[in-house]
C-alpha cells in the first residue's frame, strides 16, 4: 500500500522535474524575448488550451468519482442484504434455517477472500457464484408453514434482489471505467498544454521565474491524471480504495462459529 503511494509521488516528482528541465534547456536556445512576437496573443492561446484541458480533466474526474461511489454503495447494499437474509432465514424451521445460515456465511467469506482479489483483475468469482446457486437450490425446497414463514418467504426474494443488484453494481465497477481513447485524449491535452508552455521560454526571465509556472501546471495535470487512474481502479488494495469493510461487519454479525459448510476462505469442506 505504502509502496504505491510512494510510486505515485515518485512519478509526480519525475514528471515535474522533466518538464522544468526541458523548458530550461529550450530557454538556453530561445531568442531574447522568446519566439512569440505577440505575447498577449500567445498568452491568450495558452489560456484557451489550458482551460479546455482543465475542463476535460475535471469532467473525467467527476465521472470516475461517480463510478467509484457506485462501487462503494453497491458493496454496502450487498452486505446489508446478506445480513437481512440471515435474519429472514431464522424464521424457517431447522434444518432449512441452519443450512441457509451456513451458506450465507460461506457466501460472505467467499466475497471477502476470493471475489475481492479477483475484482482487482476485473474478474468475478466462480466460488461466490457457486454459493449463490446453492442458496437458490436450498431455498427452492423450503416449504413455508404458517403466516410468519410465508411472509419471510416473500421477503427473502426482496432481499435476494437487493443482494444481486448490489453485487452487480460492485462487479460492474471492477472493469476500468475510462476507456483507452479517453486516456489518449487526456494525454494529448496535457502534452499540448505543457508543450506550449515550453515554447514560451524566454531568456530575459530568470531560471526560477521560468520554472514556477510549468512546474505548477505539470504538478496539477499529473496529479489529476493519477487521481483518475486511482478512481478507475477502486479495488487495488491501496489507501482509500474500496475494501470489503461492510461485508466483514456482516460476517461479524452472522458468523457465530457455527459449523458452516466451508473453511475461512469460503471453500466448501470436503465431504
Amino acid at each position: 500500500m505504502a509502496v504505491r503511494i510512494w510510486l505515485a509521488g515518485l512519478v509526480l516528482v519525475v514528471v515535474v522535474t522533466a518538464a522544468i528541465t526541458i523548458k530550461l534547456l529550450v530557454r538556453r536556445r530561445a531568442p531574447v524575448g522568446g519566439w512569440f512576437t505577440d505575447s498577449s496573443r500567445s498568452a491568450g492561446t495558452l489560456s484557451v488550451i489550458g482551460t479546455m484541458f482543465a475542463v476535460m480533466l475535471a469532467f473525467v474526474i467527476l465521472l470516475a468519482l461517480q463510478s467509484y461511489q457506485r462501487a462503494r454503495e453497491g458493496s454496502s447494499v450487498e452486505a446489508i442484504a446478506v445480513a437481512e437474509l440471515h435474519s429472514v432465514a431464522s424464521v424457517f424451521q431447522s434444518p432449512v434455517s441452519d443450512r441457509l445460515h451456513g451458506e450465507l456465511v460461506c457466501y460472505a467469506r467467499a466475497v471477502t477472500e476470493d471475489e475481492w482479489p479477483a475484482m482487482r483483475e476485473g474478474r468475478s468469482s466462480d466460488l461466490v457464484q457457486s454459493w449463490i446457486d446453492k442458496l437458490g437450490r436450498e431455498f427452492a425446497i423450503a416449504e413455508p408453514h404458517g403466516v410468519r414463514e410465508e411472509t419471510a418467504y416473500a421477503q427473502w426474494f426482496d432481499e435476494q434482489a437487493r443482494r444481486r443488484d448490489g453485487r452487480r453494481e460492485r462487479l460492474a465497477e471492477a472493469t476500468p471505467f475510462v476507456p483507452l481513447p479517453l486516456w489518449f485524449v487526456l494525454g494529448i491535452g496535457a502534452s499540448v498544454t505543457l508543450s506550449y508552455m515550453v515554447a514560451q521560454a524566454d531568456r530575459r526571465e530568470g531560471v526560477f521565474v521560468q520554472s514556477i509556472p510549468i512546474g505548477f501546471v505539470t504538478a496539477l495535470a499529473t496529479a489529476g491524471l493519477l487521481v483518475v487512474f486511482f478512481l478507475d481502479h477502486p479495488y487495488t488494495n491501496e489507501s482509500g480504495s474500496i475494501a470489503p469493510t461492510e461485508m466483514h461487519r456482516t460476517l461479524a454479525l452472522i458468523d457465530h462459529g457455527s459449523a458452516a459448510p466451508c473453511d475461512e476462505r469460503g471453500i466448501p469442506r470436503s465431504t
